[in-house]
């Protein structure tokens, strides 16, 4: 009897070491116990995994756990931060492994944080460094939420009121987007007109001749004497004169259309013929209102035909060809209405349209182009001045909060739901369109009753409290 009963006791014994030796090792996490092991190990620059069992505190098996990984390894020198997530998988019986790549040797941080069901939010800090083997363990706990995992922080209506908390709700409205950009300010192409010359002629006498010079249309620009264009006129005449020769209609056609081709007006071939002699020289006249933009004779010069002798544009209506952040791109449109102001002059401001976008982006400004047109009558806005543009675009009716409701930290945005008095929940939200009022993508639902003010000093007492959402998937 004495026999069995010692073979028992030693059974026992070996079984409690057992135990202990499956738990030694192990990492408090709250109320759960974490296992980790890195493979490989030493750990490399690669793809590496992080296994990870996470059992209670009798040692059963946790399951259905989330977990938030990042890795990051700090900025040094003109080397920027690194920094990145993993993908988690759960093998079931409590066991889960992260496969995560490390770009380089040296020193990183590895930090996982655990939502289980029933237990207290988790985290867990490591540092490995490869090529070294093992890993080392710099901080550890908790962090205690409600069940259900909605963290909240609890503020009596007195405190509330003490920091300034205003709520609004959460609801549909019409958005509108403004863009704003600086622009340049252009002659409109389609009122430029170019007085060019389609034979060879002399220079005798110019009466428009300084660039700047505001001209009519129809008003005399300069005087040439053309052999060629004398010519021409002779055989007009001489076709006309002669109705009876076979084929005389003919020839008076094609002399009159060469004159017509040469710019000669209608008006001017009915004065060659009452005058009926040729006249040696001819006037070139304006063909539209606007400014010389371009001279390119002076009195006395042979011009070859092809020349341009003035460029005409009509500043009365003008461009602007502004750049946009390339974010800017989905938003605008031809036909959307725009604001020009000019930075010297206040709050003058003047009212045109989106014309067209340009299809392609700098290169090495990232910005898109837009052309847009604007009235100048009173040819206040010079070319080659610069510009503020201000583009609204209308986006329709869209759920939205205050831009003052969301609280910003790093590239997540957070709000502060109140869930019944004195408790507000921090709830990460979605975004957008941003302005006065933001677009709610996801996180928020339309009746709810956000936080507007004191979003700062919530976020303070929701870090306190640990009631802050940390964790999203990377």
């Amino acid at each position: 009897m004495k026999s069995i009963t010692k073979i028992l006791v030693t059974l026992l014994l070996l079984s409690a070491c057992a135990k202990k030796k499956d738990t030694a090792g192990a990492l408090h996490a709250g109320d759960m116990l974490v296992q980790l092991q890195i493979d490989p190990d030493p750990p490399r620059a690669g793809d590496n995994v992080l296994r990870i069992e996470l059992t209670d505190a009798q040692g059963k098996p946790v399951d259905g756990a989330r977990l938030g990984f990042v890795y990051d390894m700090p900025a040094m020198g003109s080397m920027p931060e690194m920094k990145g997530g993993g993908d988690t998988k759960a093998l079931g019986g409590g066991k889960y492994q992260i496969t995560y790549p490390l770009s380089m040797l040296g020193d990183w941080t590895l930090t996982l944080g655990i939502d289980a069901p029933g237990h207290p939010h988790a985290e867990l800090r490591l540092k490995v460094s490869p090529p070294h083997k093992g890993y080392s363990v710099e901080t550890r706990g908790a962090m205690p939420a409600r069940e259900g995992g909605a963290r909240t922080v609890e503020l009596a209506p007195e405190r509330q009121q003490l920091i300034g908390v205003v709520y609004a709700k959460v609801e549909r409205r019409p958005l509108s987007l403004t863009l704003r950009a600086s622009g340049r300010v252009d002659v409109d192409e389609t009122q430029i007109n170019d007085v060019v010359l389609k034979y060879d002629a002399y220079v005798e006498k110019l009466f428009v001749d300084q660039t700047g010079q505001p001209v009519k249309a129809g008003q005399p620009l300069l005087a040439l004497y053309s052999p060629e264009l004398l010519s021409a006129e002779r055989d007009y005449l001489v076709a006309l004169r002669s109705p009876d020769v076979p084929g005389s209609e003919t020839l008076m056609r094609a002399a009159e259309e060469r004159l017509k081709l040469w710019n000669l007006s209608a008006a001017q071939i009915t004065a060659l013929r009452k005058r009926g002699k040729a006249e040696a020289r001819v006037t070139i006249h304006s063909p539209a209102n606007g400014t010389v933009l371009e001279k390119s004779v002076v009195s006395g010069t042979k011009a070859m035909a092809g020349t341009v002798l003035y460029r005409i544009g009509n500043l009365g209506r003008i461009w602007v060809i502004a750049d946009l952040f390339e974010s800017d791109a989905p938003y605008v449109r031809p036909g959307q209405q725009a604001a020009l102001t000019l930075p010297f002059a206040g709050e003058v401001s003047m009212k045109g349209t989106v014309q067209f976008v340009y299809p392609t982006v700098d290169e090495k400004t990232r910005s898109v182009r837009a052309r847009l047109a604007f009235p100048n009558a009173r040819l206040s806005f010079k070319p080659g001045m610069f510009a503020d543009v201000k583009i609204d675009v209308p986006l329709g009716t869209r759920l939205a909060v205050p831009d003052d409701a969301l609280l910003a930290s790093g590239e997540h945005r957070y709000a502060f739901v109140k869930r019944g008095e004195g408790a507000l929940q921090a709830v990460e939200v979605k975004v957008g369109a941003l302005g006065d009022y933001d677009e709610v993508v996801e996180g928020l639902v339309e009746g709810e009753e956000v936080a507007t003010q004191a979003t700062f000093l919530l976020s303070s007492e929701a870090q306190l409290r640990s009631a802050l959402p940390r964790w999203s998937n990377p």
